[in-house]
């Protein structure tokens, strides 16, 4: 059979290199002391007397294999060595923060560790005000390059990196598709499909009805005609009716889009001067609500025991 074919990064293969780095079928020459100042694992790994005998060579270099793909050692040495994905205020694609925190943790490389965690954790809060700012923050919002697709694949990271804390959020924004939507999964752009992990599919299938019901329930209880707190109305009969004409379009289709939506001027449209006060009261404290619910309807710990996670940084 045909060994496969040994391939040179065009970036990173630095002449003066002392230390060649192999995965999957690409070499990367690069250098071994900076290396092994980013890297514990590496520091150590450089530390041991290395065999002689039979020890692959190449420019008269040794090789070390890694069992990582091309493209996540790839993206980590670029951040070592170029200073690529690291500058402040740069979104980065989450790709790159993915190879930042596998990689990272493999290898205690806790410079990118730590980037990647503020990225994640930043497009991820843990409180309503983080939410606000990362789908209000007028274009400042996010650290990662969003996509469809993106949503899904966080989610999965979050799983797999045990980061609980940012799971809630990621798996809401997954909700807002139709369940129909969600199973097919999203098409990258490299044409592969991003599915969600089992477990995280069932959590969002399960929550999916809660969500609606708690859109209604705590986000939008003003809306509804059932609603208590309007007993000072001057015109009950009025302010209700436009209560009601805006409760069937924001809750109807159903969809979980809006859970967190913030109150809107047209939400005043029709209501006396003494209603809109308390339905804007109840609408910002129903959002709070609904957030405080958000991990237990994903079977997740509630926010307190989820923020722990976030105290190393």
């Amino acid at each position: 059979m045909t060994q496969p074919t040994t391939v040179r990064s065009e970036s990173l293969w630095f002449r003066d290199g002392n230390v060649i780095l192999q995965a999957e079928e690409t070499q990367f020459k690069v250098y071994q002391g900076l290396l092994a100042k980013q890297s514990a694992i590496f520091s150590d790994m450089f530390a041991l007397p290395q065999p002689s005998v039979g020890e692959e060579l190449v420019e008269g270099n040794p090789v070390v294999s890694l069992s990582d793909t091309a493209k996540e050692v790839s993206f980590v040495l670029e951040a070592i060595f170029l200073r690529r994905w690291v500058a402040p205020g740069e979104r980065i694609p989450l790709k790159v923060a993915a190879a930042f925190l596998r990689l990272g943790n493999k290898y205690e490389i806790e410079t990118l560790r730590t980037e990647a965690l503020k990225r994640l954790y930043f497009e991820f809060p843990s409180n309503l005000a983080g939410l606000d700012t990362v789908i209000y923050g007028d274009g400042k919002g996010t650290m990662i390059e969003r996509a469809g697709w993106m949503y899904i694949d966080a989610a999965n990271l979050a799983r797999e990196q045990n980061l609980l804390s940012a799971l809630p959020i990621a798996l809401y924004w997954c909700c807002r598709w139709k369940l129909s939507v969600l199973e097919q999964g999203q098409r990258r752009p490299d044409g592969t499909i991003s599915t969600l992990s089992p477990v995280n599919e069932r959590a969002c299938f399960l929550a999916y009805s809660e969500l609606l019901e708690l859109k209604e329930q705590k986000t939008f209880l003003w809306a509804l005609p059932t609603s208590p707190g309007f007993d000072s109305c001057r015109s009950p009969n009025e302010c209700r009716a436009a209560r009601n004409k805006l409760a069937a379009s924001v809750l109807f289709p159903t969809s979980a889009t809006l859970c967190f939506g913030i109150w809107k001027d047209e939400y005043k449209t029709g209501q006396c001067n003494l209603c809109i006060p308390v339905a804007r009261r109840m609408h910002k404290d129903g959002r709070q609500q609904l957030w405080d619910a958000l991990p237990g309807v994903f079977g997740l710990p509630d926010w307190e025991e989820l923020r722990k996670e976030r105290d190393v940084l």
